[in-house]
C-alpha cells in the first residue's frame, strides 16, 4: 500500500525507537513530520516539551496550526515502562505515567482535533501488553488499556467529522524500550521471587537484541500501512505471527491467558 505525501503528520516521542522509524518513513513518502519530544532538539520541525504538560502541549497545536494550516495525521506515540509491585509503587509515579502514557495523549488529540480536516487519521500506539497480561506491569498496561477505550470512543465521535481512528496494539521491538522502563524493585518480602523472576524474564526476553521481534523499522512500516487504508481498522494487531495466537485467546480466554503467562514469566 503506498503511503500519503504532501501531509503534515505530528508524532510524539518521534526522537528514538519506533517514532523515530515513523518519522523517516513519513519523510521519505515526501510529508513534513513535526516531532514532539521530552528531548526534541527546538527547530523548525522538533518541539521539545513533557507531553504531560497541558498548556506546553496546547501552544505547540496552536504554532504548528499556524505554521502548517492543518494536521493530517496524528500519531500518539510517546509513552515509557514500568514494572513492580503495584502495591509498592509510589503515589507520584504512579500519577506520573498516568500523566504520560494516559493523558497526555487527551490533551494533544484535545488540542489537535480542530486543526484536523476530513479525511485526517489519529493513531493510539497501544501495547499488547494492555490485552496480554503481564505480571507487575500493571500501571503500564492500564494506561496503555485506557489509551485503547480513548480509541474506541473517538473513533465514535470523530465519524461524523470524517476523521479516522485507529488503535495500534504494538507487541515487543527490537528498542531499549524493556530496558530502559522505570523499575520498583525489592530486595525482600513477599514479592521478591515471583518479582525477581518477572524481572529476569523482560531483561532477557526484553532486550533489542532478542529473537523473535519486529524491528522499529518493520514496525513502523506496518503501522502507517494500517493508518493509510481507506478506512482503518478499530484495532490492528501490529506484532510477530506468535501473537496472532494469543492475541484472541487473551481476549475470549483471559483466564486460560493468565494462567500461561504467570508460567512464562515466572511469576508463580
Amino acid at each position: 500500500m503506498k503511503l500519503p505525501s504532501g501531509k503534515t503528520v505530528v508524532i510524539t516521542g518521534a526522537t528514538a525507537g519506533i517514532g523515530k522509524a515513523l518519522r523517516e518513513l513519513y519523510e521519505k513518502a515526501g510529508n513534513v513530520v513535526v516531532n514532539i519530544s521530552r528531548h526534541a532538539p527546538e527547530s523548525l520541525s522538533d518541539y521539545a516539551a513533557d507531553i504531560a504538560d497541558r498548556e506546553r502541549i496546547e501552544a505547540i497545536v496552536e504554532d504548528i496550526g499556524k505554521r502548517f494550516g492543518k494536521i493530517d495525521i496524528l500519531i500518539n506515540n510517546a509513552g515509557y515502562g514500568q514494572s513492580g509491585p503495584l502495591e509498592l509503587i509510589p503515589d507520584t509515579e504512579i500519577r506520573k505515567i498516568t500523566d504520560v502514557n494516559f493523558l497526555g495523549a487527551v490533551w494533544l488529540t484535545r488540542a489537535a482535533i480542530k486543526h484536523m480536516p476530513p479525511g485526517s487519521v489519529i493513531g493510539y500506539v497501544c501495547s499488547v501488553g494492555s490485552i496480554i497480561p503481564m505480571p507487575y506491569r500493571t500501571m503500564y498496561a492500564a494506561t496503555k488499556a485506557a489509551l485503547g477505550s480513548t480509541a474506541f470512543g473517538m473513533r465514535m465521535e470523530l465519524k461524523p467529522l470524517g476523521i479516522k481512528v485507529c488503535a495500534l496494539y504494538v507487541a515487543a521491538v527490537k528498542t531499549d524500550f524493556a530496558a530502559h522502563r522505570e523499575k520498583i524493585q525489592v530486595s525482600e518480602g513477599k514479592y521478591f521471587k515471583a518479582l525477581s523472576g518477572t524481572d529476569r524474564f523482560i531483561d532477557d526476553k526484553g532486550g533489542k537484541n532478542a529473537t523473535g521481534k519486529l524491528t522499529p523499522e518493520s514496525a513502523a512500516i506496518k503501522m502507517a500501512k494500517a493508518l493509510a487504508r481507506k478506512r482503518p481498522k478499530a484495532e490492528k494487531l501490529i506484532a510477530t505471527p506468535a501473537y496472532f495466537m494469543i492475541y484472541p485467546l487473551a481476549k475470549f480466554s483471559p483466564g486460560l491467558a493468565i494462567s500461561i503467562i504467570e508460567k512464562v514469566f515466572g511469576a508463580r
